[in-house]
């Protein structure tokens, strides 16, 4: 075990030398609470909750325990989508059993327009990565004509429905002109056990009232500014004591998205 823990070790050291920082920084990384294929298989429980999470990151995306509310983490500030879906403050002892978090610091930042559809505006984002192979936090601030965002509704303590069944009936939330911030990450393929591959976006508006995980939309004409921060890979923390989480799952590996 000595000898693995020296190993392990030296190879983050040798990473933080040949990046140029003499250190792995932890700004470079993408900090995940538990991995999407835990809520796949319908672990929806976990033991960190948003006041230590607060360290881990300024941006991100996730959900709070048994699936009560979605979170958008925008500006080092803990959004929850609730049922009802209006938009609140997380609470810093509420739990959370999956989270995508990033300190946001810009690489590249340009402005586009005449983009209508999410589709065309992800195939301009793929084009500007400089790998696809690598992770990505991405901010975009946009308007849209038309948006459908999706909730969360809160599950039973012992319900394990996996999340492809659950996501049928979740509640959805439309508006109509509306501008805010699309806070999300692309994931690469090799990755897609960890988060959603290749795009996994939450939408919150500029007034902070409306927001929740993005499901379909229609662009306005007005300019998109898009900010990519290019990551070099991924902390990773598990639950702990959690019997759900260490069970054999059935859908190992499921690639769906919710």
């Amino acid at each position: 075990m000595r000898t693995t823990h020296t190993v392990l070790t030296l190879l983050v050291t040798i990473a933080g030398f040949l990046s140029g920082h003499g250190q792995v920084q932890k700004e470079g990384l993408i900090f995940h609470y538990s991995v999407m294929d835990a809520l796949r298989n319908g672990v929806y429980k976990g033991d960190i909750t948003v006041k230590t999470l607060k360290s881990k990151g300024n941006f991100g995306i996730g959900t709070y325990n048994f699936l009560d509310g979605e979170m958008i983490v925008l500006d080092g500030i803990f959004y929850r989508v609730p049922s009802t879906g209006k938009v609140t403050k997380a609470e810093m002892e509420r739990e959370v059993p999956f989270t995508c978090l990033a300190v946001f610091s810009s690489d590249q930042e340009y402005e586009i327009n005449g983009i209508e559809t999410i589709e065309a505006l992800q195939e301009e984002v793929q084009k500007r990565l400089p790998s696809s192979n690598k992770p990505y936090a991405l901010r975009i601030e946009c308007a849209f004509d038309s948006i459908v965002v999706g909730g969360a509704e809160k599950v039973q303590e012992k319900d394990t429905t996996g999340l492809a069944e659950l996501m049928k009936t979740r509640p959805l939330y439309k508006k109509g002109h509306i501008s805010g911030t699309m806070v999300g990450f692309y994931t690469p393929p090799s990755f897609s056990a960890i988060d959603l591959s290749p795009f996994h976006f939450h939408f919150i508006s500029a007034d902070k009232t409306f927001g929740g995980h993005f499901i379909s939309g229609v662009l306005s004409a007005a300019k998109i500014k898009i900010s990519i921060d290019e990551k070099s890979g991924y902390e990773i923390v598990l639950p702990q004591q959690n019997k759900t989480f260490d069970k054999p799952w059935p859908q190992q590996n499921a690639k769906s998205s919710y």
